[in-house]
């Protein structure tokens, strides 16, 4: 994979900005009021300070288990980890993306594309005040490239402001615009493998954490609540994000998840190397929540459907508006959806069944359709060809040649025929 000279430029200048702004906000930051306690009981930094040690080369446990963090140790609050489920839209039911089997998962021995969408985000009536709340997906690759460079990362960071009535719509923020998906679309996990966070974290209202963003969006001129940085290293990210934390300083963690491993083919599950605790990758709709509504969501979930990223009664009216829908549905649960696409790169290495079985589809319908133009054809009618004039068989030695014809003079157009001759003479 190369890297083009554009995709070097954005990164240095993500990166470039960042250390631009570092007087600035320095000075923000030593201005700003200090939060209270009761309201960021979290150390921002605490968190994600190493939090890229187990893909990061330069740390010293790189590539180790022992560089995964716990709940128990490294999370801030263990009620507040991260749960992933998956959507399984065949059945219309939720099932914990743990629970995703070997064989529904794509049988590729290669790398894979990874495209993550933000759906929508929900807070529950338990967290839902005029504070703003940071929502972040991390994604990166374990393997190295080629092993030539470190392993990339992928990030999007957005800010979601609610309105008066407490809700939080993506639409509005622009999370439906090719700008809110750019930085989380197109990632590859070598070996059909890597690693997936969520976090959303509630920052004071004096954040220097979003007095940050907002001049980065600024400087970036963007208009959306949002600051994606596509394919960064490893070691690069870690860096901004630990100076991002050290702005933040104190937070509330409504989710806080860990770098979990991604499994996205069969191959990659059967790695000898792989980490015990993993979720399973498929093309399709992800709910995240928290690990202290997972209860509360167990008590519903046989009556909840998942629809463009909300979840609803399947009882409800469905002539109601579809938010309306969903602010009765759960309403003490906070939750995060988004869209998962997996695809493999080489698809001849692929077999006929792929994730989410649209790959699959494909593949028959491509062996349906040659099948019907191989038999069309040979059903088809075909005009004869006129035979060939048959070449003269060589002479034999000694025999005598055959005397050919005098060849006709061909008539030409400046040629003109003779006048007649005058009786007269």
């Amino acid at each position: 994979m190369s890297v083009s000279r554009r995709r070097f430029m954005t990164d240095s200048s993500a990166l470039g900005l960042l250390a631009a702004l570092l007087p600035q906000m320095a000075a923000a930051q030593a201005a700003a009021p200090q939060a209270h306690s009761e309201d960021t009981p979290h150390d921002s930094y605490d968190f994600w300070n190493g939090f890229f040690d187990s893909v990061n080369p330069y740390a010293p446990n790189y590539g180790e288990k022992s560089a995964t963090r716990g709940p128990k140790d490294q999370l801030p609050d263990p009620g507040a980890e991260t749960q992933y489920l998956h959507y399984k839209a065949d059945e219309k039911r939720l099932r914990y993306a743990t629970d995703i089997g070997k064989d529904e998962l794509l049988d590729h021995g290669g790398d894979v594309a990874i495209s993550v969408a933000l759906s929508q985000f929900r807070p529950g009536n338990g967290d839902t005040n005029v504070r703003a709340s940071q929502l972040r997906v991390d994604t990166t690759q374990i393997h190295p490239y080629l092993n030539i460079i470190a392993p990339l990362a992928w990030t999007a960071i957005a800010s979601l402001e609610p309105d008066k009535a407490g809700k939080v719509s993506m639409d509005q923020l622009g999370f439906k615009a090719p700008q809110a998906t750019q930085g989380t679309s197109k990632i590859l996990f070598t070996q059909g493998t890597g690693k997936l966070a969520v976090n959303v974290s509630k920052a004071a209202n004096t954040s220097i954490f979003v007095k940050a963003l907002n001049v980065i969006m600024a400087g970036a001129k963007i208009a959306a609540p949002l600051v994606t940085l596509p394919a960064i290293s490893v070691p690069a990210l870690s860096a901004f994000t630990e100076v991002l934390s050290y702005w933040e300083d104190r937070t509330r963690f409504v989710m806080a998840g860990n770098l979990t491993t991604a499994v996205a083919t069969q191959q990659a599950l059967d790695d000898p190397d792989r980490e015990d605790h993993y979720v399973g990758l498929l093309s399709g709709d992800y709910l995240m929540l928290p690990q202290k509504h997972t209860d509360d969501l167990a008590k519903e979930l046989s009556n909840l459907d998942l629809i463009q990223g909300y979840l609803v009664r399947k009882d409800a009216d469905p002539n109601m508006p579809l938010a309306a829908r969903a602010q009765l549905a759960a309403p003490g649960i906070t939750y995060a959806s988004m869209r998962i696409s997996v695809t493999p790169l080489d698809a001849s290495m692929a077999s006929g069944k792929t994730s989410g079985g649209s790959s699959g589809e494909s593949s028959g319908a491509s062996k349906k359709s040659g099948a019907k133009k191989s038999s069309s054809t040979s059903g088809s009618k075909t005009t004869p060809k006129e035979p060939e004039p048959k070449k003269p068989e060589p002479k034999k030695p000694g025999e005598p040649k055959t005397p050919e014809e005098p060849k006709k003079p061909e008539p030409t157009d400046t040629q003109t025929p003779p006048p007649p001759a005058d009786p007269t003479k």
